[in-house]
């Protein structure tokens, strides 16, 4: 990723399209990707060279109808496909060559496919370029084939020791690539390492001050003492010291021109906002030239009617003067705070501190999905505030602090007269390639033993194998605590109790994370509400088929053809399907997943033979009954396996379970096994006649294959 000046800020993620549950856009888009590119073997071009930018927008709406609720330019455009009947065949029909042939006839409707759709598909691809997982042709890159299936993962010996899955894994490894490069694509910054290397130099930071000094530095800042800036970092600073250059028409000492005034103080979302500044400088002026009581009073009226803009044009978010509503200092206390805040230079100081505002404003604005991108790793905490690193012990033997800072910042000269090009750019390119930690901070293999060493003085009594369970135990209580303080049962019942109605959507992403999708956050307190019916025996956090932030924040459901939540005991296998399509969307969306992972599991089970009871629970918040009939039937046929079609199970047990009743049965935990076993008896049956070639008997009568069989039928 490139910057072209030293007061741009970089921005992992484009404003447009910009959403709060960046790690499962980022995923959806991936699939889209490979869906458009990959399934229907679509070039990545605009009109008239490929539909791939129009398919990729099309499947975007349809699959997060919930994000993408006004498409206004989409609408548009299919009406004005209504009117061209041909044009609209050949765009469902995906025939490219048609509309190639026929582009002189629609100039204009092509055009129209660039406006709101195409443009838009870019810029959210454009996110997935910046993370390494797709190349500037949309190429997908081998991380993110990695990110779309995660059986081919293979973690070094140090990643093997680090409790976080594999899609926190594959984000830890793309953020601790990523460079961004200056204008020539020779000096670079690296966001993340620095990270890391403040978080264990400082152990805590605020959150905004983490925040602001990981967003507000970049290839052009100076790097000399790295160490005491962070050690010594306070909030505010990085905008504090940066430096501002005046334009030369604001360095006199007369008020500006209007027209010279809008040059300079400008707002890219807001015309009337430089109406309110232009306002500002004129009383500002005003007092400075012909102070008194009454530009004064018409300043500070001003100033109030109009706080929260000003604030934040000039002051940072912070107030200018520092007083209370309707209060008025003296004359001569006034002039004072007016010194102070702008010299004896009005002009240049009041740009010097719109220019300071605007760039914090906008390390804000790029922060906060810097901070949920970061979330994507697993590896630091955001809590109450505060900016730390989970698995501490872990983190200080892994991460060398001297190996961090040698990554930070640096130059790329090893690839002539295109080094970034050559680091990024490309799926073959490293950043793009599928890459391990110890290679990746450059950890020779006696490196890595002696970390592996000093990693096992931190856990003593326990070989290197025998660490990763520990830790891995060691969150599982913290997970539990952590359940028991943020949702006890009653909280639990009260969001469940949410969703059932789909215009509560923000205030269950307000409870419980604005990270995930209502969708994923119904799998997360499921698994909750699961755990309290258990008697709070279940591993729960190693159940879960989601990604979790390091604060145990629901993330992602990470696909892999898997259960959401699938629950392993000693004597039996529980598997939760949790969904919340209405009762006719499960036809279409459910039915099938639903029982083939049922029957996959259960044929898992008997050819390993551990002779676990496996049952299968469907959670909704409402059923048809055609849906609770179809589960309780297909315990009476013998079942294929997807995965191995010569292996056949039976007696599969789907049981469907509401909202609600989950509920209450939050409250049964004293009778979980016995309620599981009666389900179990509730849906075996006798199959010793079960005909497994009922079909083709029947079709070869018909057929005339066997006479003598028709006519015994008969």
């Amino acid at each position: 990723m490139r910057i072209k000046k030293d007061s741009q800020i970089f921005n992992l993620m484009d404003t447009n399209g910009r959403r709060n549950d960046v790690v499962n856009a980022l995923q959806g888009y991936l699939s889209i990707l490979d869906d458009v590119q990959n399934g229907k073997r679509m070039k990545w071009a605009c009109l008239p060279g490929s539909l791939a930018q129009y398919e990729f927008y099309r499947q975007a709406i349809r699959r997060s109808p919930e994000v993408f609720k006004q498409h206004g330019p989409y609408d548009q455009l299919q009406k004005a496909m209504e009117r061209h009947p041909d044009f609209r065949q050949a765009v469902r029909n995906g025939d490219i060559g048609w509309i190639r042939e026929h582009r002189g006839a629609y100039e204009g409707l092509i055009r129209q496919f660039d406006k709101g759709i195409e443009d838009r598909a870019r810029h959210y691809t454009s996110n997935l370029v910046k993370l390494g997982l797709a190349d500037e042709d949309r190429r997908i890159s081998p991380a993110g084939e990695l990110l779309l299936d995660l059986k081919g993962l293979k973690r070094d010996p140090l990643e093997r020791l680090l409790p976080i899955d594999g899609v926190n894994l594959v984000y830890l490894r793309q953020l601790l690539k990523l460079r961004i490069f200056d204008g020539e694509g020779r000096r670079y910054y690296a966001p993340f390492p620095l990270a890391v290397f403040a978080l264990l130099k400082r152990r805590r930071l605020s959150e905004n001050a983490f925040l602001e000094l990981v967003q507000g530095l970049g290839p052009y800042s100076n790097f000399g003492g790295i160490e005491g800036y962070v050690e010594s970092y306070q909030e505010g600073r990085v905008v504090e010291e940066s430096a501002v250059e005046i334009p030369g028409e604001l360095c006199g000492q007369k008020p500006v021109a209007e027209e010279v005034f809008r040059l300079h103080f400008r707002n890219r979302k807001s015309g009337a906002a430089v109406d309110i500044y232009w306002e500002f400088y004129g009383l500002l002026w005003n007092v400075w030239e012909n102070p008194g009581g009454a530009s004064m009073e018409a300043l500070l009226g001003f100033y109030e009617a109009n706080r929260p803009m000003l604030n934040k044009a000039f002051g940072g978010g912070q107030n200018l003067f520092p007083l209370k509503l309707g209060e008025r200092p003296s004359l001569e206390d006034f002039r004072e705070q007016l010194e102070e805040l702008f010299g004896t230079q009005l002009n240049q100081a009041l740009y010097s501190r719109f220019a300071r505002s605007k760039k914090l404003d906008q390390i804000r604005e790029y922060s906060d999905t810097t901070k949920r991108i970061f979330k994507a790793t697993g590896m630091i905490r955001f809590d109450n505030g505060y900016a730390e690193l989970a698995y501490l012990p872990l983190c200080q033997c892994i991460f060398r602090e001297e190996r961090l800072k040698a990554q930070i910042a640096g130059r790329i000269d090893s690839y002539e007269d295109r080094p970034g090009e050559a680091y990024e750019e490309g799926a073959d390119s490293y950043f793009c390639g599928v890459t391990g930690l110890a290679e990746i901070l450059g950890y020779s293999q006696k490196e890595i033993l002696k970390i592996q060493r000093e990693i096992q003085k931190a856990f003593p009594f326990a070989g290197i194998n025998e660490i990763p369970k520990i830790v891995a135990d060691q969150r599982r209580q913290e997970f539990a605590r952590f359940i028991e303080t943020a949702y006890p049962r009653k909280k639990v019942k009260e969001i469940l109790g949410l969703f059932e109605d789909r215009g509560n959507d923000g205030r269950i992403k307000e409870l419980v994370s604005p990270d995930a999708t209502v969708p994923t956050i119904y799998e997360y307190m499921v698994g909750i509400a699961w755990y309290y019916f258990s008697g709070r025996r279940i591993d729960l956090l190693e159940s879960y088929n989601l990604t979790l932030s390091a604060d145990f924040e629901p993330l992602v459901h990470a696909g892999g053809g898997q259960g959401d939540i699938v629950i392993y005991e000693k004597d039996q296998v529980v598997m939760l399907e949790a969904t919340l399509m209405n009762a006719g969307s499960q036809k279409r969306g459910e039915w099938e997943p639903v029982l083939r992972h049922s029957i996959n599991l259960k044929v898992e089970e008997e050819t390993a033979g551990t002779g676990r009871q496996v049952t299968t629970f469907f959670i909704a918040d409402q059923f048809d009954a055609n849906t609770i009939n179809i589960w309780k039937a297909v315990a009476s046929v013998p079942l294929q396996s997807s995965v191995d079609q010569d292996k056949f199970t039976d007696n599969v047990v789907i049981m469907p379970v509401q909202t609600q009743e989950l509920c209450a049965l939050m409250d049964q935990s004293q009778d979980y096994d016995e309620i599981i076993s009666k389900v179990h008896q509730l849906f075996e049956v006798d199959q010793r006649s079960f005909d497994m070639s009922w079909r083709e008997k029947f079709m070869e009568v018909v057929t005339g294959h066997d006479g003598g069989l028709l006519k015994e039928m008969m």
